[in-house]
């Protein structure tokens, strides 16, 4: 049986491919684009403070709920393509960040607290949370507060420059504790997100009234 000789010269010219095929993939360095979510338009993120407060009254244990809530809008298609023009990412995010800690801040005024300051303690206190964190909601809390640490640039808002200040407080003065650093705010916004609030330590008094039943 005879092969046509044109079936023996598409033959020929595969043959190189197939032999070279393996070779140059292999060194091909391959790389991988980044990717960015971008959330429908009118996405929010709500962060909300759940506190609860026990009361003694001669009936029992009276307890009260009072929660605070923000909202906070997510990058959509509009706003993603900010990215990709003339300001840098970090700019973008501490933006971002900037009015998200101007919103807490409005909530730890209504609650009595100095909002300013305990914005700066959470983020002293941040700066010091190891980025393995051990469990989802620290790691959620470390991103949240972890400031941009490029160098501010002069066209930068102050409020900026003060968040800037104060996360690198934290990185570079580890022997001191933040609560000494910033003694106006005597909550830890940390701890308050982790849940180290949420024992109810029962009183001298209502000890003794439970002995007596």
């Amino acid at each position: 049986m005879e092969i046509p000789l044109y079936l023996v010269g598409v033959f020929m010219l595969f043959v190189p491919e197939i032999n070279s095929g393996g070779s140059r993939n292999d060194s091909v360095i391959l790389s991988r684009r980044k990717r960015y979510v971008a959330f429908p338009d009118g996405s929010t993120m709500i962060w909300a403070f759940c506190m609860t407060a026990q009361t003694i009254l001669p009936m029992g244990i009276f307890t009260e709920g009072v929660n605070w809530g923000i909202a906070y809008d997510l990058p959509n298609r509009t706003t993603f393509s900010e990215y990709f023009k003339d300001k840098p990412n970090y700019i973008l995010r501490r933006r971002h960040r900037r009015d998200l800690y101007s919103k807490a801040e409005v909530i730890m005024d209504s609650m009595g607290f100095d909002g300013r300051v305990c914005i700066y303690r959470a983020l002293c206190e941040a700066s010091r949370l190891s980025r393995k964190s051990p469990t989802l909601s620290e790691e959620l809390i470390r991103l949240v507060f972890k400031f941009p640490e490029q160098t501010i640039s002069e066209s930068e808002p102050e409020e900026h420059r003060l968040y800037h200040q104060a996360y690198r407080r934290g990185r570079e003065n580890k022997q001191q504790d933040c609560s000494g650093m910033f003694p106006a705010c005597s909550i830890s916004l940390i701890d308050l997100a982790l849940g180290y609030y949420n024992d109810y330590v029962e009183e001298p008094h209502y000890e003794a009234s439970k002995s007596n039943l």
